[in-house]
Parts: structure tokens; sequence; C-alpha cells
């Protein structure tokens, strides 16, 4: 009766060959994904580290700076400014971030940084246009543009003459205030104006005055229809004969008016 019941157990734990190979293959797919998973996070690991390594090499530096566009700014200060080095690693190059910080030069008014992959960096610049000038604190005459931005110290021959009166200009990089309509006015100035204009007066409810050289000055009232009104100024200049010139008032552009100082 005992060996009965030990046959039949062994009966029982024996196991179905075709279940002992379903469980042998379902081990080695087990191990199959195990290596397969192995084998692509060391894949990963080399590409990662080998890339690393190609960016520190000669391939991808900074090999040239090239700057276009700046007349008043030399190279090297945009350069500085840019933060950009030749041998540094190409890919590091921020572009928009160096362009941000070229703008903060006092002359430049817009900048592209361009990155190129035979290890050019190319910054274009666009600088701003001097319209005027105004007297700083010490006394030296400074530039500013239509904008109101103060870009730098007035040098003879840069061809800028037209003083913003009773204004006084900060440090370059900082702007003037209040005097958007006397610097739209010295924009819209001719050269043969600009020689006869010797400033431009804002009053505390912005109305604009210009005073004439030798004498003389201009009424433009309120900064509205500014162009038509310069047009209209530069049309009684050059026919109205300037001598004992009180005044030309072109509060009214169609209608302007001249008043002579009396003999």
């Amino acid at each position: 009766m005992a060996s009965r019941v030990l046959d039949h157990s062994a009966a029982e734990v024996e196991i179905d060959p075709r279940i002992a190979a379903r469980r042998d293959a379902v081990k080695d797919e087990k191990r199959r994904r195990r290596g397969r998973w192995w084998l692509m996070a060391a894949i990963v690991v080399a590409v990662v580290v080998g890339a690393w390594f190609i960016t520190r090499t000669p391939l991808l530096d900074v090999d040239r700076i090239k700057v276009q566009g700046a007349t008043m700014t030399t190279a090297e200060d945009i350069i500085s400014a840019s933060r950009i080095h030749p041998g540094g690693a190409l890919l590091e190059v921020d572009a928009s971030a160096s362009a941000s910080q070229i703008r903060q030069l006092p002359h430049i008014e817009s900048a592209a940084v361009v990155r190129n992959w035979n290890g050019t960096i190319a910054i274009t610049v666009t600088e701003r246009v001097p319209v005027a000038l105004a007297a700083g604190a010490d006394g030296v005459a400074m530039l500013i543009d239509g904008s109101g931005r103060v870009i730098g110290p007035h040098v003879a021959g840069d061809g800028v003459e037209t003083v913003l009166i009773g204004v006084e200009a900060g440090s370059p990089g900082t702007s003037v205030g209040n005097v958007s309509g006397a610097l739209e006015v010295a924009s819209l100035l001719t050269p043969g104006m600009r020689n006869r204009i010797a400033g431009i007066a804002t009053a505390p409810d912005g109305s604009l005055n210009l005073a004439l050289t030798p004498q003389g000055i201009v009424i433009m009232g309120p900064p509205t229809d500014l162009l038509a009104k310069v047009d209209s100024l530069r049309i009684v200049m050059g026919q109205v004969d300037q001598r004992d010139l009180a005044s030309i008032n072109v509060v009214n552009p169609t209608t302007p008016v001249v008043v002579r100082t009396p003999k």
C-alpha cells in the first residue's frame, strides 16, 4: 500500500516535457532581454561619452569670429561683449545671449550672432544713428539717437550739430526723456537746415521752438504734424530773405508766418 502511494506521488511531480520546454524558453527569453537591455545601455553610454569628447576636440572649436556692420564700435569691443572666444567649444556658444550682450553697447541698436559648423561665428550689427547733441553733467556734448539713447561723446566731423536745449545727457547707454518731439524734428532736418538751426527747445507742455543762427526762432507749437511743419520750414528758409529775421511760425504748416525784427 505504501509503495503504491509513493509511486502515485512521483507521478504527480513528474513534469510534462512540453511544459518544461516552455519554462526553459521563457527563461532564455528573459536572459536575452536582459542582454539586449545591457547592450543598449552600453551603446547609449558610449554615444554620450563619445559626443562629450567630440565637443572637446579642435574639430568643434570656435576658429574665427567675423564682425560686420560696425563703424563707430570696434570689432574688439563687440567680440569682448559677446563673450565668445576663439578656441572655445562651438556647441556651447549661446547665440541669443551673446547678441543680447552686444546690444548693451551704446552704439549698437541690433545684433545677430550666427554659429557656423565650419568653426566661424558671424556677428552682424546695426549701429544707432545720432541725430542731436545734449550736454552732459561735465559739459561734454553727447550724441543722442532718435530714440533718446545716449551714444557717446560728440567729436568733430561726426556730422551732428543740432543741440537739444535744456537737456542734460547721462552716461553712454542711458536715455534722455520727454524729448521725443525734438528728436523727431532733428531726424527730419535736411543738411542745409541743420547748418541754420542751432538747437531745439521743448517747453513743459511739449511744444517746440527752434533757435536759428545767427538769430531768430522757429515756432512749431505742439509736437504734431511734424513732417509737414519741417517741410514748410524748409520751403520758407529756401525762399525768404533771412536777414533781420525775428521768427518763423509754422504751427499751421500750410500758412507759415514770417516776422522780422523792427529796424
